[in-house]
């Protein structure tokens, strides 16, 4: 009975709230030795200016750290995408609006980012849309335009790409947590759904962060969700191999929640000098039955304008 009314009580009254940590380490060989360095060394937290702060990807540049996240708060309830930029000592200079998105007017999260032929690119999440859809850097770091739409009639979240020989891949997840590939020949081709057989170390697969080719070898980070429990771990896992007859795995390390003592984590990427990982704690309120109500109404009313 005691705990049946805890759980209630947690349900009604703790709402989460999502930070973004920063450690500077330039003896980073991941994944060698990654658990270690986010055990042991003191991260800093991203100043506190929206309930979430998170999905955070980064670029390093001319001796500034640019961190492209997710801004949410419950006052309008859907994400907008900002880019923080911090000098090399991580002091906060600018927090800026990422331009070219507004028109969308849906919740948007994931700024996945990647080169393509010199030329900074981004997918960001924006299943409410129903549509997977590719931005160009026009001005660094804030000024965006979206040139084509991937995939469309999908709710797909997290979308992660990758080449692999001669053929461009695309990992989504379905609101169900199921994985969806797609391949084409080039970034601007035309993408098409595969479904190969799968060797899977689990069945975690919403994306988590950039993946990354290190000595020879092809890593995918994807994230722990469970029904009712969003966000709680980061597994590491080597790409074995992919095509469109076979898809294999080997998970490497789980990043837990134990490196900050917090209740979850759910993005992670870094680059020669900069680790940086999102955290979720929950915070209580007395207003967080409203702000959840609130929240439900608005993305609702938002579903049935994209419908």
């Amino acid at each position: 009975m005691l705990n049946t009314f805890s759980m209630l009580i947690k349900k009604l009254f703790f709402h989460e709230s999502w930070d973004i940590m920063i450690i500077k380490n330039n003896s980073h060989l991941f994944p060698e030795n990654t658990l270690d360095i986010l055990n042991n060394s003191k991260a800093q937290l991203l100043r506190k200016k929206y309930t979430f702060q998170a999905d955070p990807f980064i670029i390093e540049k001319e001796d500034k750290l640019y961190v492209f996240y997710e801004a949410f708060s419950f006052l309008n309830s859907r994400g907008m995408l900002k880019c923080r930029v911090l000098d090399s000592n991580l002091g906060e200079v600018e927090d800026i609006k990422l331009e070219g998105f507004d028109g969308l007017k849906c919740h948007l999260s994931f700024p996945f980012l990647f080169y393509h032929e010199g030329e900074l690119f981004m997918i960001p999440e924006s299943s409410e849309r129903k549509e997977v859809m590719l931005f160009r850097c026009t001005e660094f770091p804030g000024r965006w335009e979206m040139i084509k739409v991937l995939i469309s009639d999908a709710e797909f979240t997290d979308n992660i790409y990758f080449t692999s020989g001669d053929k461009s891949y695309l990992i989504s997840t379905t609101m169900k947590n199921e994985m969806v590939i797609h391949t084409a020949c080039s970034l601007f081709g035309k993408w098409e759904k595969i479904t190969p057989t799968l060797k899977l170390s689990n069945y975690h697969h919403r994306g988590a962060g950039k993946p990354y080719f290190v000595n020879n070898k092809n890593y995918i980070l994807t994230q722990e969700c469970h029904p009712g429990c969003y966000g709680k771990s980061i597994y590491i896992k080597e790409l074995i191999g992919i095509s469109p007859l076979n898809f294999e795995e080997k998970l490497v390390a789980n990043i837990s929640p134990l490196i900050n003592q917090s209740a979850g984590v759910h993005t992670l990427n870094f680059t020669d000098s900069y680790i940086v990982y999102d955290t979720k704690n929950l915070i209580f309120s007395l207003l967080s039955p409203l702000k959840k109500i609130s929240y439900k109404f608005q993305v609702k009313f938002r579903k049935q304008f994209f419908a």
